[in-house]
């Protein structure tokens, strides 16, 4: 009798966090230099093939590089990306000083959905990661944890309110006030001036979320559009799908 290998379809499930582990390297090595970088990224599906980065690692998050069980734990930056809006397979890419690639690499990548159920995507890294990149299959590597894990908290309800009359953006969660995106308009010219995200707020990706969804709503404004706000120069360098905006006009 063969064995049936339940296969999640993903439904309602986002990236919540990833590692790269790695045996037989204390954690000060790692600080001495001898990992350069980790990218996972992947082309989604409708993206006219932007491809975005869903996980990575660099030497600047080595103060949370960690040791556990004999291995070296790298935390991966995340986006909260929806399963189903990626595709069959994702590249891998893993730079290393030489000899490195030798080792034991594996990386995990976590999966959850609001009512508490998660899937691990986990892999042990093939050499053509530490070259041009390893297309990973996504699917086949995910698994189905054990059930019966706490609820996560319902995400907070976040809402963009244009106040066109005043020239600023507000980001609201929950129904309060969490930041300002403001801008000034001479003519059919539109300059984004600052953003403010109130402390409560901070470090939570609350003002990409207020950048995207007001550069989304600036995009349909036939209007040109500069930008002085260094949060903004940032959001659009991760994300270059956004560069077009600034400096081009919009059709009317």
């Amino acid at each position: 009798m063969t064995d049936q290998v339940l296969r999640p379809d993903g439904t309602g499930f986002y990236l919540a966090g990833g590692e790269l582990t790695l045996a037989g390297m204390p954690g000060r090595a790692v600080a001495d230099g001898l990992l350069v970088d980790v990218s996972v990224t992947a082309r989604l599906l409708g993206s006219d093939g932007i491809d975005v980065t869903l996980a990575s690692w660099s030497s600047d998050d080595l103060d949370h590089a960690r040791t556990e069980d004999g291995r070296t734990v790298l935390p991966l930056q995340t986006q909260p990306m929806m399963l189903t809006s990626l595709p069959g397979s994702m590249r891998v890419q893993l730079r290393t000083a030489a000899g490195d690639a030798e080792r034991d690499w594996k990386l995990i990548l976590r999966f959850r959905n609001h009512a508490g159920s998660s899937l691990t995507w986990h892999a042990s890294l093939p050499t053509e990661a530490f070259g041009a990149g390893w297309l990973a299959p996504l699917a086949d590597l995910l698994t189905i944890d054990d059930a019966g894990a706490d609820p996560a908290p319902a995400p907070p309800a976040v809402n963009l309110v244009h106040h066109s009359d005043d020239e600023y953006y507000e980001l609201l969660v929950d129904g309060q006030q969490a930041g300002l995106l403001v801008y000034h308009v001479i003519g059919s010219h539109l300059s984004i001036t600052h953003t403010v995200i109130e402390p409560t707020y901070r470090g939570q990706g609350f003002s990409w979320a207020l950048v995207g969804r007001a550069l989304d709503d600036i995009r349909t404004q036939p209007v040109t559009v500069s930008n002085y706000c260094p949060v903004v120069s940032r959001f659009v360098e991760k994300n270059p799908e956004y560069a077009d905006l600034l400096g081009q006009t919009r059709p009317a």
